[in-house]
């Protein structure tokens, strides 16, 4: 309990220490650039209570239902795909589609999903999907081909049925490459996010700080970009929190 506590804390004070760090950059920016267009960032916090009269948490609702249902997908897809890729046999189908779908721009694909799928939630999930799904495979496809033989071995040797040891052994190893490759796909699912909610759509954060833009009201604007900020750092917290949930032999030793 107290180890717990103190991690905490020490999450607490980074993200204390980054927002101040970004508060003076951003004051900086604001005294340099001197124009509408960059706000003083203290306006900005005082004006964040009256995002309420602009039905914010109806768009950021929205916002974070979309970012975790194209999570909750990717996640799956790429456990089962990169599980899949780390059987020699397999690899030798999936591996080359891998490598050569990766490279491609994901984003440009927008038009052609909202042709087929149409301008509502499906499109944006998908585009999540398909941006954050790729580099999970890859990582857990890494992550089981890494598992020491002897691991394996040791568990037949005792008895244990393929079941137990997938469940036992292989799953552990590829949940430990896909949460750490959430982190980084987190960012990016929340960019690509942001952009498929300009088109087709009058809820989500990106459609709220797009309109603010089109009103000139560059304090709701910003102020819309630092809910999005502060919920994708909550996010982040979350996985770490999953983290410490499912990986808990990962960091005993066991």
């Amino acid at each position: 309990m107290v180890r717990k506590m103190a991690i905490l804390l020490e999450k607490i004070k980074s993200f204390a220490i980054g927002l101040l760090l970004v508060s003076i950059l951003w004051y900086v920016a604001y005294v340099v650039i001197d124009r509408n267009v960059m706000p003083n960032p203290i306006v900005v916090l005082r004006a964040m209570p009256t995002l309420l009269e602009h039905n914010i948490i109806a768009h950021l609702l929205l916002s974070l239902q979309r970012v975790f249902i194209g999570l909750l997908f990717s996640m799956i897809i790429g456990l089962v795909f990169g599980i899949l890729a780390a059987d020699k046999k397999i690899s030798k189908i999936l591996t080359p589609f891998i490598y050569f779908t990766y490279p491609i721009p994901r984003v440009a694909f927008l038009p052609v999903i909202m042709l087929v799928f149409g301008l509502r939630d499906v499109s944006k999930i998908i585009m999540i999907v398909l941006v954050v799904v790729f580099p999970i495979i890859i990582v857990v496809r890494d992550s089981v081909k890494d598992i020491p033989k002897e691991t394996y071995n040791s568990l037949i040797c005792l008895g244990a049925s393929r079941i137990q040891v997938f469940f036992l052994v292989t799953l552990p190893w590829a949940a430990s490459g896909f949460l750490s490759t959430m982190r980084i796909s987190l960012g990016t699912a929340v960019a690509i996010l942001f952009f498929t909610e300009t088109y087709g759509t009058t809820y989500g954060m990106g459609f709220f700080i797009l309109d603010m833009w089109r009103r000139i009201n560059y304090v709701m604007m910003f102020a819309g970009i630092v809910v999005l900020s502060m919920s994708g750092f909550l996010m982040f917290v979350c996985i770490d929190v999953l983290e410490d949930v499912l990986l808990k032999w990962k960091k005993t030793g066991m």
